[in-house]
This record gives structure tokens, sequence and C-alpha cells, in this order.
């Protein structure tokens, strides 16, 4: 038995983690009534229900989206398809997806102090995605010019 971690076992890891984090996101969508119902009789604070419904269902759409694109990406990766437009799309989707959450969360934190540091992470996070994206769209410009050069 091979114990030797490889980057080929990296990426079937990767690949498996993205799919059940999916799987999951697909199933808090038909929970989201109540888990706002339950932390409304847990927080002790005023009942904020209607609106955390409305920021869990949009910011689990966007963590979806973010999911299946990452998911798009890992297949690429795996069939060696690295510097392509499509990876580079993949990337800035997530990104966008990230500044979704970023934004929901600054709205709720009007209501709850908390999420504001939330959206300060996943605007982070956004972020620095933008600057992986644009990198990725720079080494694809440079490989399809080698791919011209004779």
């Amino acid at each position: 038995m091979n114990l030797k971690w490889t980057s080929e076992k990296s990426l079937r890891l990767s690949r498996i983690l993205t799919i059940a984090v999916l799987a999951l996101a697909v199933i808090i969508l038909f929970l989201i009534p109540l888990i706002t119902q339950w932390y409304d009789d847990v927080s002790g604070k005023n009942p904020i229900m209607p609106v955390l419904t409305v920021c869990l269902y949009l910011s689990d759409i966007m963590a979806i989206g973010a999911l299946w694109e990452l998911k798009t990406l890992l297949a690429n990766i795996s069939k060696q398809e690295l510097f392509t437009e499509r990876n580079t799309k993949c990337v800035r989707v997530i990104s966008w997806c990230c500044f979704g959450l970023a934004a929901v969360f600054a709205v709720l934190s009007f209501w709850r102090l908390l999420a504001l540091l939330v959206a300060i992470i996943a605007a982070f996070v956004g972020l620095i995605l933008r600057v992986v994206k644009n990198m990725l769209a720079t080494a694809t410009e440079l490989r399809e010019e080698n791919d011209f050069t004779i």
C-alpha cells in the first residue's frame, strides 16, 4: 500500500470534498427555515427570522454557484487543462460569489454586528481570488502566445 501523499491524491480529495460540501449546501437550502427559527429561539435577541432567512437563501445560492464552479475547475485540472479561458472564468465567478456573500452579510450586519466579520472575510477572499484570476488570465494569454510561436 502506497501511503505517500501525491498531487493526484490531493486533487482527488479536493474533488470529493467539493462534491460533499456542494451536496450539503443543497440540503441546507431545504433546512434554512428551521435554522433561522432555531437561531431566533436560542439567540435571546430581537427576532430576525425574515431577514436572516432571505440572507441565508441568497448566501446559500451563491455558495452553490461557487462550489459548482470549483467542481468544474478541479475537473479541468484533473484533465491537465490548467491555463484556459474556462478556468479563468471559474475563478472569476467564484470571486464574484465571494463579493456577493460580502454584500449579503454587510446588510445582515445592520441586525447582527458579527455578520460584518463574515462580510470582511468574504470580501478579502474575493479580493485574493481576483488577483489569482488576473494571474491565471495572464498565464493563459502567455500560453496562447507561446502556442502560436514556431
